[in-house]
């Protein structure tokens, strides 16, 4: 399946890294995000590695890869972390999200977590995620900042 994740991880991120580049300018996003799709596709590629900390679920609808999750066990503090995670623009909106959340959700209550977190971006094009996550009962958030400039 890794093939159709890196191909629905830049298909879902797309939107984001536009909005990256509205909001930050060329010359900055160019500096710091100029091969956001390498890096991307990297970040699939290690948490799908045999060897990596990561456990990936992979969604489908109708025998097709339609979206996928990773997470993150936490031993040491009980709190689990969801990572990299999408669902393919043309399925987007049909609850799969969430769905694939209630099975992390289960698999780390199996595992021993007490909490799990999850990161996301609070500028528009992070909105879908957002609600995503507050659908299934995310929340509150710790505000978070981060500042660019050219050198």
């Amino acid at each position: 399946d890794l093939p159709r994740l890196l191909d629905i991880a830049v298909a879902a991120w797309t939107p984001i890294f536009a909005s990256y580049r509205h909001i930050l300018g060329d010359d900055i996003f160019e500096t710091a995000f100029s091969d956001w799709q390498a890096d991307k596709r990297q970040q699939i590629r290690h948490a799908c590695d045999p060897d990596s900390a990561a456990t990936v679920l992979v969604a489908e609808l109708s025998d097709a890869v339609v979206g996928f999750v990773t997470f993150y066990v936490n031993v040491r503090d009980g709190v689990g972390e969801i990572g990299n995670n999408a669902v393919h623009p043309d399925f987007q909106g049909l609850g799969i999200g969430p769905r694939m959340y209630a099975r992390v959700f289960e698999q780390l209550r199996a595992r021993g977590m007490r909490a799990v977190r999850v990161r996301t971006g609070g500028d528009p094009a992070h909105a879908p995620a957002r609600r995503a996550y507050e659908k299934v009962g995310f929340g509150p958030s710790l505000p978070s900042v981060d500042y660019y400039r050219m050198l």
